[in-house]
């Protein structure tokens, strides 16, 4: 009498049925010997691992990227069979694709009990495919031009490494991001992201702080964007001070908080509040005021610089000299302000005027360009030796046509001035 199939017969009859409809698929093994010019005869068969490893010298890269997808492919459908082929005591050769007994070690006496097999990665580990890896960059930076650029390349290498240690397609990125920034190897990928980097050494250094994912980064910076936008700060809500702002440490509900209620307190103000925060910062702007809040002590720092900037230079244009920002800036380095500056300037331009018109007289050459503001600046306010002696040489050239020849009183007024310098 035939016996009666069991629930093993079953699962062992369809677990047949699924290995001969894989096996009836193009072997990659096969495929892939073919594009890489491997003889079909050799003393023993390519094993499915030789082939995988063969694939990095497809050349195409569509093809290459083809056949990574067809192995990673492969390597779950055989994962899944080789669960449930170990739940029956056997196992699936990766080459062959057909079920081999598990062997099984027995004492004496003992119940011969199948093994269940646990599938054990590959030395490879699973394969990244190229587009999957591009469309999952492309949805985390939110642009598929960004996923287009050059060093995307590196950038699924160093990915790939960490995929085939087991980490999923997000930690891979975010590992690689690491990596490349220890190998310095994708500056145009890190630079994205240096405030990640900035807020990972205050955390290595004690401070109690988090350290975002490439994804909570990327949509941090948007929500700030985002703010800045609707608070006509538009100009800032650039990736330079996103990272900036980033670094600080600064979550966006904390940066929203400081915009909002700062600048409506400031736009919302009484007239004369409104008066009195001009004549504080007379010459600062709104996103100045926004960058200096938003980014600590350095932006404080760069509001203060600004501010004494505008006063070196008003301070010269109430003595009537124009003054470059590239001079004012020199000069707020050297500790002027607007209440110091005042009284050198006064100098400056009593001297500026007749300096240029004799030296433009005995040189032939515009009286700006003969003689320039930053040379009478740097004879009055650093004292400069150079520049005191060509004052002298030309007071004592001056006083000797006056000498010669009946002077005005402009020349004897300038050969005083010099005079008195030195």
């Amino acid at each position: 009498m035939a016996r009666k199939p069991t629930e093993a017969d079953k699962l062992a009859k369809e677990l047949e049925r699924q290995l001969a409809a894989l096996n009836a698929q193009p072997s990659p093994v096969d495929v892939v010997r073919n594009i890489t010019n491997q003889p079909a005869t050799t003393t023993r068969a390519t094993t499915y691992e030789e082939a995988r490893a063969n694939v990095s010298q497809i050349k195409d890269p569509k093809t290459r990227a083809q056949f990574e997808k067809v192995f990673a492919g492969v390597d779950v459908q055989t994962e899944k069979l080789q669960t449930q082929a170990g739940a029956l005591g056997y196992t699936v050769n990766p080459n062959t694709g057909a079920l081999q007994p598990i062997s099984t070690v027995t004492q004496p006496g003992a119940q011969i009990a199948p093994v269940v097999s646990t599938p054990t990665p590959t030395a490879t580990g699973p394969v990244l495919a190229r587009d999957f890896f591009i469309n999952t960059l492309a949805l985390l930076m939110g642009s598929r031009e960004e996923a287009s650029k050059p060093y995307v390349s590196e950038l699924y290498r160093l990915v790939s490494g960490f995929y085939k240690d087991g980490a999923s397609i997000q930690d891979s990125i975010n590992l690689a991001l690491y990596k490349a920034q220890e190998e310095k190897s994708i500056p145009e990928f890190t630079n994205r992201f240096s405030g990640i980097f900035k807020l990972q050494e205050r955390r290595l250094k004690g401070e109690a702080i988090d350290v975002p994912t490439i994804a909570e980064y990327i949509k941090s910076q948007q929500r700030l964007g985002d703010i800045l936008r609707r608070s006509a700060l538009g100009d800032l809500a650039n990736e330079t001070f996103l990272n900036t702002v980033m670094a600080t440490g600064k979550s966006v509900d904390e940066s929203v908080e400081i915009i909002t209620d700062v600048f409506d307190l400031i736009d919302n103000a009484p007239a004369p509040v409104k008066q009195q925060i001009a004549k504080t910062l007379p010459t600062a702007t709104r996103a100045q005021l926004a960058q200096a809040l938003l980014t600590g002590p350095e932006g404080v720092k760069q509001l203060e610089r600004t501010v004494k900037k505008a006063g070196v230079i008003a301070a010269g244009g109430m003595q009537g000299i124009e003054v470059s920002e590239a001079l004012a800036s020199d000069l707020v380095s050297k500790g002027q302000t607007f209440q110091t500056a005042g009284p050198q300037f006064g100098r400056v331009a009593q001297i500026l005027p007749e300096a240029q018109r004799l030296t433009s007289f005995e040189t032939g050459i515009t009286p700006t360009q003969a003689y320039t503001t930053e040379q009478a600046v740097s004879a009055t306010f650093d004292q400069n030796a150079i520049e005191l002696q060509r004052l002298a040489d030309l007071a004592e050239r001056e006083g000797a046509r006056f000498s010669r020849r009946s002077g005005v009183a402009g020349s004897r007024s300038f050969a005083s001035q010099a005079r008195g310098m030195i």
